[in-house]
Parts: C-alpha cells; sequence; structure tokens
C-alpha cells in the first residue's frame, strides 16, 4: 500500500510539473489538483530545462515557531525567500514545489501563493475553514533568480499560521 501511496504522490508531481512547463511565463499559479492529465513527461534525474527534482521534503517556514515566517494577519501578505534554502539551489530554478499548509486561523479563508513582483492572481491555493489544518501542494513560478522570493497572501478576516515545505524544483 505504501508503495501506491508513493506512486500516486510522484505522479501528482509529475502532472504539476507538466502544468508548469506548459504554462511557462503564465502569471498563473497552478496546484497539482488544477495540472492537466494530458501531457505527463518522464520524471527523470537529467540536467534539462523542465525537468522536475524532487528532494527530500524540508520545511523552510513556519510561522508557529516564527521559522523564517510571521503569523499572517488578516488580509496581510509577506514575502519568503526561496531559492538557496530547503535543497533549491541558487540558479537554474524555474520553479519551487510546495507544500503550503494553513494552521491555527481564526477564521474561514485562503492563501494565495505567486512569485515576488508580480501582482496577485485572482485564484486562491489553500483554502481552510476557521480552525483547521489544510495543505496543499503548490508550483510557484521563480520570476526573479536573483532574489528568489515568493509572496504569500492570507484572504481571511483573521490571522493565520503558515508552514512552507519543499518538495523539489522544476529546472529552468
Amino acid at each position: 500500500m505504501r508503495n501506491a501511496r508513493t506512486r500516486r504522490f510522484w505522479l501528482r508531481v509529475g502532472l504539476a510539473a507538466a502544468a508548469v512547463v506548459l504554462l511557462a511565463g503564465s502569471t498563473s499559479v497552478v496546484s497539482a489538483a488544477t495540472a492537466p492529465p494530458a501531457a505527463v513527461p518522464a520524471v527523470a534525474a537529467s540536467p534539462l530545462a523542465g525537468t522536475f527534482v524532487p528532494l527530500p521534503p524540508t520545511r523552510i517556514a513556519d510561522s508557529r515557531i516564527t521559522m523564517s515566517f510571521p503569523t499572517l494577519r488578516a488580509l496581510e501578505t509577506d514575502d519568503l525567500q526561496l531559492v538557496g534554502r530547503g535543497g533549491i539551489p541558487m540558479t537554474g530554478v524555474a520553479a519551487g514545489v510546495l507544500n503550503v499548509t494553513v494552521a491555527d486561523s481564526q477564521h474561514g479563508g485562503y492563501l494565495t501563493v505567486w512569485p515576488s513582483g508580480r501582482s496577485r492572481p485572482d485564484s486562491s491555493n489553500v483554502n481552510f475553514g476557521g480552525g483547521r489544518a489544510v495543505a496543499n501542494m503548490v508550483i510557484v513560478p521563480v520570476d526573479n533568480p536573483t532574489s528568489g522570493t515568493i509572496s504569500i497572501y492570507n484572504g481571511s478576516h483573521g490571522s493565520t499560521d503558515v508552514l512552507v515545505d519543499v518538495q523539489g524544483y522544476i529546472r529552468s
């Protein structure tokens, strides 16, 4: 059963990676749940652009313990350094593959994750109810490799804690 679960996980990651490759240059941030199943490239260790590079899950932000990220107040945005952390290299990165979790939220709402320096998209990446912990896989492009930051917006009328775990990255 564990092998089947692992295969399903990596299939979702592959689908999400395909979505980023297909949408390169788009302002949309795509989650694995919305990735189109039609074009699934082989996930292999290769130096080719668009290749997904899996990494051991590594937490790079946990606002419950003020680890690199504050608790987001109502309707607040904050930036998070992505490249150079959690195994993601400083160069050659097109997008980060992340697991973003909401915890200890005061009210229901949503999180939106997108590349810093762009305007916030109209879509959400994690939808949550008050007091619930909810996670979702998010693939977010890295537009500015020098800064390598992403923005996270709390679309809730209460504060919420945010956790970000790196799952891998897509080569540029």
